[in-house]
């Protein structure tokens, strides 16, 4: 069994992953850009029984009517997301591992949604919604 560790910028937050990912993804939609601050997210999907929280405790924000995000409470770095049609999983952000070469993205999502000047690998499947 193989074990991923994260954290926030300020290192007050850090979490370990236990197993393996489900899958890993590039998000496009407007709730991920406005929340990261970012052109593009990613996130690897594990079950929420191997995300553990080892340092701090996270804050929380529903961000839809369906999705909560993790946070940190100091520096404000976003660590994970669930959503209530995929019960059991938790998204974690790529960014905030530790080691995040170990995840590249399977593919992306929401890529109807792309900002314009965004530039894409072509090699990856484009799901034009989620």
């Amino acid at each position: 069994m193989s074990t991923m560790t994260g954290g926030c910028l300020c290192g007050q937050l850090r979490y370990e992953i236990s197993g393996q990912a489900d899958c890993t993804v590039h998000c496009h939609c407007r709730a991920c850009r406005r929340t990261t601050g970012a052109a593009i997210s990613t996130w690897t999907t594990v079950a929420i029984e191997n995300f553990h929280v080892t340092q701090g405790e996270p804050e929380t924000y529903s961000s839809t009517d369906k999705c909560t995000r993790q946070f940190c409470p100091v520096c404000g770095s976003q660590i994970a997301f669930q959503h209530e049609e995929y019960e059991g999983y938790v998204d974690v952000a790529v960014g905030s591992l530790d080691n995040p070469d170990t995840m590249p993205p399977e593919r992306h999502l929401w890529f109807a949604r792309q900002i314009s000047w965004t530039q894409i690998d072509s090699h990856l499947p484009k799901a034009q919604e989620a």
